[in-house]
């Protein structure tokens, strides 16, 4: 969630016109915008779809379109004079901007920081996919250089100091050096200008001697990182942010051979809509004429083709993947309460699906083994899934149209997403015991490429855990649960041969049948998750038993 706190007088003067409490609290109901207003204040938590909203402007910019009102914006975005290369680093992708302000920084210094701290933690993943850098345009000697130098080279004045420090002073005496100790690449990377002077070393620190102040009166941007998607989507919403205060140029950069562009465009996806398609999801006929009045005011592009349009998302709302977001927005704008209520045709009366109780008595079995359960996303990635557990790539399915890199699949094993977990909360006490019952997606027969099934996998992470207790509890669970008769074990095939440690792993088989795997996991996996203590784990299926 993001946080939005400004007084009633700010916003309006961003607005461009007075606006009551009444107004903020009805636009805020119909965007999912959580309001609290205190005295002159309103504060605004923000959905994580909304990404762009990320300073006073784009806020206003909202309440602004609900009312006819054209707030003051630069829609004309240029070409920027070349200046810039990049070479091949650890951090590849880069985007550069140049910002012409209306005016001097001034009072807005405080809201172009929380921009760049609001996008750095937000959007970027805490500056680990990407990092944002502000710097005085009118200061830097162009044309500079992105790339790697050797750490014996660098020195320079670190942001908030007053002498000029070399690479081992900042690692251990500048604030950002060890917070963001992590994402520190092998070879320093820098900004370096015509003069051979360091502008910045990306994604820790600035130089001071380039930063903005209150009289600045041109920005330089940099957005650099690791995912190409982040970094773009990033770009878009600076360069909507900004719109509202001076000129915006994007400035092509000269990759050296092996450097990675970005391929950076502001060209959006066109969907098809009609009166019958927005009808179908709302209930409500809309006409062709009221939707392109709505969708215009909120910055789409919109083409009459007959009784259709051909609706173009803004360049900046990275929220919007498929038709049924625009008929959202539609629906938020026409008013929620302005669309009738169905009575449906049938009732039905619900009840717990077939397999509830099993679930249950398998839920309890394993909380009284010390287990917590924990609900995992259905949707991951390949390094997960794949990579950091070294299991041998296999058919899964894929998604398409992404925003994120940190989203490309959909789960194919739950216990790599418990590992995730458990990466995530090695500062808590340990053990950590934790279990889920979840759907995977796996390949179909003929008829059906993929079909879900439901899983158990537990994990042990703890200085004395082992895949005897691990074998164990699934006996438990499954004779107590399902009545099997026979449970017996092999040692695991290939597939898993680097996941676990030899000796240490097992196929689990019950009544016959191959049913999942147990093992001590390799302390290659555990390097890949960062984790210290042994862990044991099984991943079993459990819809083959349902009657």
């Amino acid at each position: 969630m993001v946080m939005l706190n400004y007084g009633i007088d700010e916003i309006n003067k961003a607005i461009g016109k007075k606006l009551k409490l009444a107004d903020y609290e009805r636009i805020a109901l119909k965007f999912g915008l959580d309001l609290d207003e205190g005295e002159n204040v309103l504060n605004f938590e923000l959905t994580s779809d909304r990404t762009d909203i990320v300073s006073k402007y784009s806020l206003a910019h909202v309440f602004a379109s609900q009312l006819g009102i054209k707030m003051k914006r630069n829609l004309s975005i240029s070409r920027g004079k070349e200046g810039v290369l990049v070479d091949n680093t650890e951090r590849k992708f880069v985007n550069v901007l140049h910002v012409v302000l209306d005016n001097k920084v001034g009072e807005d210094l405080n809201e172009i920081i929380s921009i760049q701290e609001r996008l750095d933690r937000n959007v970027g993943r805490n500056r680990k996919k990407s990092a944002i850098g502000f710097f005085d345009y009118e200061k830097i000697s162009f044309p500079i250089k992105y790339c790697e130098i050797q750490k014996e080279d660098v020195s320079f004045i670190p942001l908030g100091s007053s002498s000029p420090k070399n690479y081992n002073q900042i690692m251990k005496e500048v604030k950002q050096s060890v917070e963001y100790k992590d994402l520190i690449p092998k070879k320093p990377i820098v900004w370096i200008d015509s003069k051979n002077n360091i502008i910045a070393m990306p994604p820790i620190i600035n130089a001071d001697n380039y930063s903005i102040n209150e009289n600045t009166k041109e920005l330089f941007i940099d957005v650099t990182g690791t995912d190409k998607e982040t970094v773009n989507a990033v770009t878009k919403i600076l360069i909507y942010n900004f719109q509202f205060l001076g000129k915006v140029s994007i400035i092509p950069a000269k990759y050296k051979s092996n450097a990675a562009s970005t391929g950076f465009s502001l060209e959006t996806h066109g969907f098809y809509l009609n009166e019958d398609s927005i009808e179908s999801v709302l209930g409500k006929r809309i006409t062709k004429e009221q939707a392109v009045k709505i969708l215009s005011a909120m910055d789409y592009s919109i083409k009459s083709l007959g009784k259709d349009i051909i609706v173009k998302p803004p360049f900046y709302r990275q929220d919007v993947m498929h038709q049924v977001d625009i008929i959202d927005d539609i629906m938020r704008s026409f008013g929620v309460d302005n669309i009738n209520e169905k009575v449906p045709h049938s009732y039905t009366e619900g009840s717990f699906l077939s397999n509830h109780y099993l679930i249950q008595n398998i839920k309890q079995a394993l909380v009284g083994f010390g287990y917590q359960e924990i609900d995992i996303n259905a949707l991951t990635n390949e390094k997960y899934q794949f990579a950091d557990t070294f299991i041998e790539g296999e058919d899964y399915v894929s998604l398409l149209q992404l925003k994120s890199g940190d989203v490309t699949m959909v789960s194919r094993y739950i216990f790599p997403e418990l590992l995730r977990l458990i990466s995530n909360n090695l500062h808590k006490k340990f053990p950590q015991k934790i279990f889920s019952v979840s759907e995977i997606v796996q390949e179909g027969n003929s008829d059906v490429t993929f079909k879900n099934r439901l899983k158990l996998s537990f994990v042990s992470c703890e200085k004395d855990a082992n895949v005897t207790d691990t074998l164990s509890i699934i006996k438990k669970v499954l004779s107590d649960a399902f009545a099997v008769k026979s449970i017996s074990t092999n040692y695991v095939d290939k597939k898993y041969i680097k996941t676990f440690i030899t000796g240490r792993a097992y196929n689990i088989i019950a009544d016959g049948k191959e049913v999942g795997f147990a093992g001590e996991l390799h302390p290659r996996v555990l390097n890949s998750f960062g984790i210290e203590l042994p862990v044991s784990l099984a991943e079993i299926y459990i819809d083959g038993f349902e009657k």
